[in-house]
């Protein structure tokens, strides 16, 4: 069975999570003389990229997103595969999941904000754990396998929320010449956007549960992650308070819909949930898992870095994004 380790840096409260949020949306988006010329940051930041969902064609940011980044890669494949944002990807995944959903991602934050506004609210039942499967679709179609088509970024150009927020809205604003180039493309993803924020209003992290893409790749490392939620066997009685209290789609604490929030600590009425990493014990095989992953996560990592894939990123960061606005 895996021994849990705790440490005194651990998150301890609501309020800790909170100020991470906002910190962390700050950082990614502190270019803010950006907002005030309607220009994007062009340093050498831009060619790393944040581990949430925020987009590069947005004024403020300084730092590239992983699901546009991927996108795009994917599209120019035929002539270079993304080793770097394959890597970066698996680093990300592998130390911390969907704790980034909960504490790194600006998105995330802007949609339980969204949720605190006094209103009637869909509670999570079967319709909604059956809907957290739509993004893992999307996840193949749009982010996936349109782009290896060689026909665009799917999913920035056709759903993404923060590229229309971030990026649309404050660079039309600010430019004529792009104002004047949107059309159809551009009144969809406003159109959308709405929607989207509304229904964060009533449901509590919609986007992140049934549309994030970004969610559903780091979903996929909830069994080896290594800092995240956990629950001590030993002093868990199975009563199932966490699950009933938790409003995202959980089956089990820190499953695959599990964004560590830790919310459900304060319901637990043994203390058995904490945050903390896995080490030894029965946990041998994971372990084993992980340090394949991450030998694999450094060699693409450098491979990539090796191959020029930083310098294309960047190339690609330091111009507007249309897809991500709404024009083409």
């Amino acid at each position: 069975m895996a021994k849990l380790k705790t440490t005194n840096a651990t998150p301890n409260s609501p309020r800790v999570r909170r100020y991470t949020q906002l910190m962390a949306a700050v950082l990614y988006n502190c270019h803010f003389r950006g907002f005030a010329q309607g220009k994007i940051y062009k340093g050498d930041l831009k060619g790393v990229c944040a581990p949430g969902l925020n987009c590069y064609s947005c004024p403020g940011a300084v730092a590239s997103c992983p699901l546009g980044s991927l996108q795009f890669a994917l599209v120019n494949s035929h002539y270079r595969f993304p080793y770097y944002i394959l890597g970066t990807l698996l680093l990300f995944g592998l130390f911390l999941g969907r704790v980034i959903c909960g504490f790194l991602c600006p998105v995330g934050l802007l949609q339980e904000l969204l949720h605190k506004i006094p209103s009637p609210k869909i509670r999570k039942s079967r319709v909604t754990r059956v809907l957290s499967y739509l993004k893992y679709v999307l996840l193949a179609v749009l982010v996936i396998v349109i782009p290896l088509w060689n026909l665009a970024p799917g999913f920035c150009k056709y759903v993404c929320p923060a590229g229309t927020f971030e990026a649309g809205l404050p660079l039309t604003l600010k430019n004529k010449q792009l104002r004047a180039m949107t059309g159809v493309l551009f009144s969809w993803k406003i159109l959308l956007l709405t929607l989207i924020l509304v229904l964060c209003v009533v449901c509590f992290r919609a986007f992140c549960r049934f549309l994030c893409p970004l969610g559903a790749i780091y979903s996929f490392f909830h069994p080896v992650n290594v800092f995240g939620i956990r629950v001590d066997t030993n002093l868990c009685t199975n009563c199932d308070a966490c699950v009933n209290h938790c409003p995202m789609d959980i089956r089990r604490v820190g499953d695959r819909e599990c964004v560590h929030c830790g919310s459900c600590r304060s319901v637990c009425p043994t203390g058995a949930i904490r945050y903390g990493y896995k080490k030894g014990g029965a946990a041998h095989a994971v372990t084993a898992v992980r340090i394949v992953l991450l030998i694999l996560a450094i060699l693409l990592v450098w491979y990539g870095l090796h191959q020029g894939d930083l310098d294309s990123l960047k190339a690609k960061a330091f111009r507007i994004c249309y897809e991500c606005i709404g024009i083409g």
